[in-house]
């Protein structure tokens, strides 16, 4: 007997008529009328018999009944468990990963992935802010961001800060520039700066540095990712930028120039932040724990 016509009589059954169990169904009433007739020609019995308006099982339909209820929710019950037998060891991690770092922290969580393949990797990238905000909605379990601004209401492990580097459209220079490049020169220049989508944070302090040198810089463009900037100012784009080294591989930048500055501030801190009530996710702590950043993922620039 086929299951699909079973799970068909016993919503008719239940229904009291073909047209309501249709309805049910989300079906059109002839193709179930002929399912249940092609279930009566199979068992050679009338299933059905009709008093007023309803349908009502006969003998055999009742048995038929109570039979196949047994057996769909034995079905039901066996794939229920089938299902969480495979997935018993499987489990999920909700990840945040900021624009800012998303070649710093890469190797990290392809080796999180590595280790645990069978694990369901949810990854939201996005502003470090909107992270922040998504921490505190429940929607993520740990972030991969800038450390926070204010660290109220957050725990969070720090990492070594990231060297800053300058990128310079080649536009802008008869020629290539001194390295280290003086910080205060690149006020001169217009810049697209990273800007987070609310509050404080390297925009501000990048800002700051830029007037304390008596410069009042020039800014065209606030962009939330790295990689825009970089595509921008490679596609043509008369400006320069202030990034985290791991960010900018100078190999692929055929158009700008890539140099230290001088002095140079430590501005950008990865950190991985959670709640204070969230506990650490511990296969990301066990990879931190053995050293991480790997030596390969230390930056680009050179």
């Amino acid at each position: 007997m086929d299951l699909k016509r079973l799970r068909y009589f016993c919503r008719v059954v239940e229904q009291g008529s073909v047209s309501q169990a249709a309805k049910s169904l989300n079906m059109a009433q002839p193709p179930l009328s002929k399912r249940i007739q092609e279930l009566e020609e199979e068992l050679q019995v009338a299933l059905f018999t009709r008093r007023g308006n309803r349908l009502e099982p006969t003998e055999a339909g009742y048995f038929l009944y109570r039979k196949a209820c047994e057996i769909l929710r034995q079905i039901e019950d066996t794939a229920r468990e089938t299902t969480e037998i495979a997935q018993k060891d499987k489990f999920q991690l909700r990840i945040g990963l900021t624009h800012l770092f998303q070649s710093y922290f890469k190797p990290l969580l392809l080796e999180l992935y590595r280790r645990h393949p069978h694990a369901e990797i949810n990854i939201s990238v996005s502003d470090s802010s909107h992270l922040e905000t998504q921490l505190n909605a429940g929607t993520i379990d740990v972030a991969l961001i800038q450390r926070p601004y204010r660290s109220e209401g957050f725990d969070y492990v720090s990492f070594d800060p990231i060297k800053l580097v300058a990128v310079i459209a080649k536009s802008c220079l008869p020629a290539a520039p001194a390295n280290p490049f003086d910080y205060a020169a690149l006020g001169d220049f217009p810049l697209v700066l990273l800007h987070r989508a609310k509050d404080s944070g390297t925009y501000e302090m990048l800002i700051d540095l830029f007037r304390k040198a008596g410069v009042n810089p020039k800014v065209i463009m606030h962009i939330t990712q790295p990689g825009v900037i970089l595509d921008w100012l490679e596609s043509g784009l008369q400006a320069a930028t202030l990034l985290p080294s791991s960010e900018v591989d100078a190999r692929k930048l055929s158009h700008c120039y890539v140099v230290d500055v001088f002095p140079s501030p430590q501005i950008f801190y990865p950190a991985l932040v959670k709640l204070p009530a969230m506990p650490y996710m511990p296969e990301m702590m066990e990879i931190i724990a053995h050293g991480y950043p790997f030596a390969a993922a230390v930056g680009h620039q050179d």
